[in-house]
C-alpha cells in the first residue's frame, strides 16, 4: 500500500460487499455515505450515474468505465464465423477482436489515479486514501464481463483454460482492493444460485465468473449485506437464509435500515478513527 503522510487508522476501513437483484437499493444506498460524512469515489462499471446525479460533485466523485461496444464490421465478423466454422473450430480460436476489450485495464488505470469525470480532477491511486474517503466499485458483474472480455474478446466458445485465467485475474484484483486500501470499500453485486461445495448445499452468492471464485469472494470483507426491496421500502438483512452473508459491523437482523451510517459507526466503536487524505 502507498505510504500515508499521515498516521493511519488504528483499523483500515470497513470493506463491504452489499449483493442483491436489480432494483433492491444498492446503489441509491450510496447516498447514505454522505450522510455518514464521508467523500464518495464511485467507479462505474455499469451506467447507474443517473440515480446520483443530483449530488453535488465536489461531495460525490465518480469514473464510468462502460462495456466494450464492438462496431458493427467486428460483430458482422464474429457472427460469419459463429456461422461458417464449427464448434470445435471455434473453441480453437484464442480470441475474437481482443484487444477491442480493454475495459479490465481501464480499470485498474483508474484505480491506480482516480481521475472525477464530473470534473476532471484527478485524486491520486486508491490505496493512498485516508479513512475519510470510501470507493465504491458498481458492479460487480460489469467487472465480471471486463475480466473475460480481456482474455477472449468477442471469442464466442470459452475453454476452462479462458475461465480459469478471468477468474484468478478478478479474484487478485478484489482481493486487494478488500485487503490493502486503508479507505473504507464497497463492492455491489447481482446475486446468483451456487453450489455450496463445502455445505453441499445450494446457496445464493454473489455473480461472477464461474462456480469456484462466488464463494471465496466474501473471506476478505468485513461485510456481506443482503440488499432487499419490499415494495417502496429498501431494507438490508445479514440473516437471509440461503445466501452467503457476514455481519462484523452490522448486526444479525433481516431488518436492517439500508443506511451506510451504522456500519460506520460501528466500526468506530471497534477502533477504526475517521482520518484526513493528504491533500496534493
Amino acid at each position: 500500500m502507498t505510504e500515508l503522510n499521515v498516521t493511519p487508522s488504528p483499523i483500515p476501513g470497513f470493506k463491504a460487499l452489499m449483493v442483491g437483484e436489480s432494483g433492491t437499493g444498492k446503489t441509491h444506498a450510496i447516498r447514505t455515505l454522505l450522510d455518514a460524512g464521508l467523500e464518495v469515489f464511485v467507479l462505474f462499471t455499469e451506467p447507474g450515474m443517473e440515480v446520483l446525479s443530483d449530488i453535488p460533485s465536489e461531495k460525490l466523485h465518480w469514473h464510468y468505465i462502460p462495456p466494450a461496444s464492438p462496431d458493427w464490421s467486428d460483430m458482422i465478423d464474429s457472427a460469419q464465423k459463429i456461422n461458417t466454422l464449427s464448434f470445435e473450430s471455434l473453441a480453437k480460436m484464442s480470441d475474437i477482436k481482443k484487444g477491442k476489450y480493454t475495459e479490465f485495464i481501464q480499470v485498474l488505470t483508474c484505480l491506480s489515479n482516480f481521475t472525477d469525470e464530473r470534473t476532471g480532477v484527478s485524486f491520486g491511486a486508491v490505496d493512498s486514501w485516508n479513512t475519510d474517503r470510501v470507493l465504491v466499485l458498481d458492479s460487480l458483474s460489469g467487472l465480471s464481463i471486463a475480466a473475460m472480455n480481456l482474455v477472449t474478446g468477442s471469442k464466442p466458445c470459452k475453454s476452462m483454460a479462458d475461465w480459469g485465467v478471468a477468474q484468478d485475474n478478478l479474484g487478485r484484483l478484489v482481493d486487494k482492493l478488500a485487503t490493502s486500501l486503508q479507505c473504507h470499500f464497497i463492492l455491489t453485486a447481482h446475486l446468483e444460485r451456487e453450489s455450496n461445495e463445502v455445505t453441499g448445499g445450494v446457496e445464493l452468492m454473489a455473480s461472477t465468473l464461474g462456480k469456484k471464485l462466488a464463494p471465496k469472494l466474501p473471506r476478505f470483507f468485513s461485510d456481506v449485506v443482503h440488499c432487499i426491496r419490499a415494495g417502496s421500502t429498501f431494507r438490508w438483512s445479514t440473516a437471509s437464509m440461503n445466501v452467503s452473508l457476514k455481519a462484523r459491523n452490522l448486526p444479525i437482523s433481516d431488518k436492517i435500515p439500508a443506511t451506510f451510517v451504522e456500519m460506520l459507526a460501528s466500526w468506530v466503536r471497534r477502533g477504526g478513527q475517521v482520518l484526513p487524505t493528504p491533500k496534493a
